[in-house]
C-alpha cells in the first residue's frame, strides 16, 4: 500500500511539472479544502446563522423604524410599498390571520414612531446579535489567513460593530432602491419597462460581490489590495447562487403541499438560507486565504514573519521557564536525598549503638552479677550442702585449695562420684542418716 500511495505521489509530481497552471490549480483547491477542515467551517457557518437569524426580526423592526423617520425624504409611496414587501414577507412565515393581527399593526406603529422605547430596545438587540454574527466572519477570515494575533479581541469586536453598523446604512440605501426603483424607473423611462427585469439581477449581484469585497477587506488585519480579494468574493457568489437553487428544489420536495412541519417550516427555510449564506462567504475567505498564502503580498508576509518570531520568543521563554522549573525540582530532590540519607546513617548508627548495648549485657549475664567466675559460683553453692561425714569430712568433688577460683575439671582416672541414699550407705536404711554421702567418705 505504500509503495502504491509513493507511485501515486510520484505521478501526481510529475504531472504538476508538465502542467503548471492546472497543477496550481488543484494545489489551490486542495490547500482550501483541508483549511476548511482545520477552521471548523461548518460549525462557524452554523453559529453566524443562528446569530443572523437570532437579529433579523429587530434588525427588520429597526430599518422600519428608521424608515418612518425618513418618510419625507423617500415619499410616502416608498413606504408604503416598503411596508406592503414586508408584510408579504411575513406572510411566507405566518399564517394570514396573524399577519393581519399583530405583524400589520405593529409595523404600522412602527412606520408611525410611535413605538419608541420598543425601537430602541430591538435596535440594541439587533446591534448585539448583528455585530455577533459579523464577528463570527471576522473571526474567521483572520484565523484563515493566519493573522489571528495582529488584532486584539476588543478591537476585533469594534471593528465587527462597525461593520454592523455600516451594513444596516448600505440596507438603508440599497432596500428602497430595490423595492421601488422598478416602479420609479418605469416612471422615468417608459420604454425601457420591458428590459428592466434583465437588469435587475444583474444590478443585485453587483451589489452583493460589492459587499463581499467590503467585507473581506475589512477582515484582514493588514492592508491588502482590492483585487486580490476579487476571487473569493466572485466565488463566494457562485456558491451563494447554487446554494440557493438547491436549497430551492429542496424545500420544494420537502414543504411542497403536506410538511410535517407545520408554521416551522418558513423559519427553518430561512435559516436554511443564512446558512448556506454564511458557508459561501465563508469559502470564498478560505480561497483568498490561500491564494495569499500561495502567492502572498509584503504587507501579509511580512505580519506572518512578525507572528512567527513572537511565537518564537513566547516558546522560548516557556522552554526556559520549564527548564528552569525542572532544575528547582532537582535540587529540591538531591536536598530531599541528603536528608534521607543523613536520617539512614543517624538510624543506623543508633542501631548499632544498641546491638552494642544487647552484646554488653549478654556478655554481663554470663559473668555474673559481680563478675566472679563459674568455679567460683560453684564452689559457693557446695560450701552450702552440709557434709554427709560431719564437719571435718570432705564433699564429694571439693576443690583442692590451690585451684580455687580456676573451673573444675575431671579426671578420666577418678571414679565418678554419684548420690547414694541412706540404705546404700549403711545398710539399714536408719532415719536421719544423710542421703548424699561419697565412696570416698566411706
Amino acid at each position: 500500500m505504500r509503495a502504491y500511495l509513493e507511485r501515486a505521489r510520484r505521478a501526481v509530481e510529475e504531472w504538476r511539472s508538465r502542467h503548471p497552471r492546472a497543477g496550481a490549480a488543484v494545489t489551490l483547491a486542495v490547500r482550501t479544502t483541508k483549511s476548511a477542515v482545520r477552521v471548523r467551517i461548518i460549525g462557524l457557518a452554523a453559529e453566524s446563522a443562528f446569530f443572523a437569524l437570532l437579529s433579523l426580526p429587530a434588525l427588520l423592526l429597526g430599518l422600519i423604524g428608521t424608515l418612518g423617520h425618513l418618510r419625507s425624504v423617500l415619499g410616502q409611496g416608498t413606504v408604503l410599498e416598503i411596508r406592503a414587501w414586508i408584510l408579504d414577507l411575513a406572510t411566507t412565515a405566518l399564517t394570514a390571520q396573524t399577519v393581519d393581527r399583530v405583524v400589520a399593526p405593529l409595523v404600522d406603529d412602527f412606520l408611525r414612531g410611535a413605538q419608541g422605547g420598543i425601537l430602541s430596545l430591538t435596535f440594541l438587540v439587533s446591534l448585539w446579535s448583528g455585530s455577533r454574527a459579523m464577528n463570527v466572519f471576522i473571526e474567521s477570515i483572520t484565523i484563515a489567513y493566519g493573522l489571528s494575533e495582529v488584532r486584539g479581541y476588543f478591537r476585533q469586536r469594534a471593528l465587527a460593530f462597525i461593520g454592523y453598523l455600516g451594513g444596516l446604512l448600505f440596507a438603508l440605501v440599497v432596500l428602497p432602491v430595490l423595492v421601488a426603483g422598478p416602479n420609479l424607473v418605469r416612471d422615468l423611462l417608459p420604454m425601457a419597462g420591458d428590459y428592466l427585469h434583465l437588469a435587475y439581477w444583474p444590478v443585485v449581484g453587483l451589489l452583493s460581490l460589492t459587499c463581499l469585497l467590503a467585507l473581506y477587506t475589512l477582515s484582514v488585519p493588514v492592508r491588502t489590495p482590492l483585487w486580490r480579494h476579487l476571487p473569493g468574493s466572485v466565488v463566494a457568489m457562485v456558491v451563494l447562487l447554487l446554494g440557493s437553487v438547491l436549497l430551492r428544489v429542496y424545500l420544494d420536495a420537502s414543504f411542497g403541499q403536506v410538511t410535517i412541519y407545520g408554521s416551522l417550516a418558513a423559519p427553518i427555510a430561512i435559516l436554511a438560507w443564512f446558512y448556506v449564506m454564511a458557508l459561501a462567504v465563508l469559502i470564498g475567505s478560505l480561497l483568498n486565504a490561500e491564494i495569499d498564502a500561495m502567492w502572498p503580498t509584503a504587507t501579509t508576509a511580512e505580519a506572518r514573519a512578525e507572528i512567527a518570531a513572537r511565537r518564537h520568543a513566547r516558546a522560548t521563554r516557556l522552554v526556559r521557564r520549564h527548564e528552569e522549573a525542572l532544575r528547582t525540582v532537582v535540587e529540591r530532590g538531591d536536598a530531599r536525598k541528603d536528608e534521607d540519607e543523613i536520617a539512614e546513617e543517624a538510624e543506623a548508627s543508633e542501631a548499632e549503638e544498641v546491638l552494642e548495648r544487647i552484646g554488653g549485657d549478654a556478655d554481663g549475664a554470663a559473668r555474673g552479677p559481680a563478675g566472679a567466675a563459674p568455679a567460683e559460683e560453684a564452689d559457693s553453692d557446695a560450701a552450702q550442702i552440709p557434709a554427709a561425714g560431719g564437719p571435718g569430712e570432705e564433699e564429694p568433688g571439693d576443690a583442692s585449695p590451690g585451684n580455687e577460683g580456676e573451673p573444675r575439671t575431671e579426671e578420666p582416672d577418678v571414679p565418678t562420684q554419684r548420690p547414694v541414699r541412706g540404705s546404700e550407705a549403711d545398710g539399714g536404711g536408719r532415719p536421719g542418716a544423710d542421703p548424699l554421702v561419697s565412696r570416698k567418705g566411706e
